[in-house]
């Protein structure tokens, strides 16, 4: 049934890869387009304390407007060395929005410690900072080695169109999802809960939680990595003979037709 699966999804693209490339959407472009009517919405929602239509425009803007855009272009800056550029990532990307004053919840951190321990060789975990080199140089000692802790100045930073949607449109801390091409698969909040909350239970609650963005990561890893191999056996499989080497054998295929022909005329003779 998974072989289906991808026979069916690669016919699906090389039929598609004839018709017209994919038309890659930024992020930044799609979130501008919708987020005023979507704040107009979300700003009445609240108004009624209607949490729930507020959570279902939330998952609507990202399912329908979002998901399956592509993250633009930009720097991010580790404490030391070079900035770096969101394409110099090359795995799918784990990405959470923060600031120094948020406070997450008591088993948020050791959870995601957790997880990336086990699938940074496959996802690169980035958390970003919306402060200067001072205030991340606070948290570093609460993450582990296997995630990227990376800040942007939104007062010196370049970048600032996409700067700008990213933290200001749908808020932070928020969770983003990318495929290694940069992709957005999904976007999703952070999970909260009452500070009086236990280590034990709040650890629960958010690895429940950032479990299903890596699963989502490694599900579309794992189909890339079928579809490629596919890919690369029906290129294996591919007709390599030469103009003359097909010339002879259509010549001996017509040749055995007309035998075929003569021999089945002799019998009903």
């Amino acid at each position: 049934m998974k072989k289906l699966l991808v026979l069916g999804i690669l016919s699906l693209y090389f039929s598609n890869s004839f018709a017209q490339e994919e038309r890659q959407i930024p992020f930044s472009v799609a979130i501008s387009a919708h987020i005023v009517k979507y704040n107009q919405k979300i700003d009445l929602a609240y108004q009624d304390k209607d949490l729930e239509r507020a959570e279902f425009l939330f998952d609507s803007l990202v399912t329908n407007h979002l998901s399956g855009t592509y993250m633009d272009n930009f720097n991010v800056y580790p404490l030391k060395g070079d900035p770096i550029l969101l394409r110099d990532y090359e795995k799918p990307i784990f990405l959470i929005t923060y600031a120094s004053w948020c406070v997450p919840g008591i088993g948020e951190i050791p959870a995601l410690n957790d997880l990336a321990d086990r699938f940074h060789d496959q996802i690169d975990f980035v958390v970003l900072f919306w402060d200067n080199k001072e205030k991340l140089k606070e948290k570093v000692k609460e993450y582990n080695s296997n995630i990227h802790l990376v800040h942007i100045d939104e007062k010196t930073n370049q970048d600032s169109y996409i700067i700008n949607k990213l933290k200001h449109a749908l808020g932070f801390p928020m969770m983003y999802f990318m495929g290694g091409d940069k992709k957005i698969l999904d976007i999703r909040k952070i999970v909260t809960h009452h500070s009086s909350e236990t280590l034990t239970n709040s650890y629960n609650i958010h690895f429940n939680s950032l479990s299903k963005g890596v699963s989502l990561l490694i599900a579309d890893l794992d189909l890339n990595t079928e579809i490629n191999n596919a890919e690369a056996e029906a290129k294996e499989n591919e007709d390599r003979r030469t103009d003359e080497e097909r010339d002879i054998d259509e010549e001996y295929e017509r040749y055995k037709r007309e035998r075929d022909s003569i021999n089945i005329k002799k019998d009903n003779n």
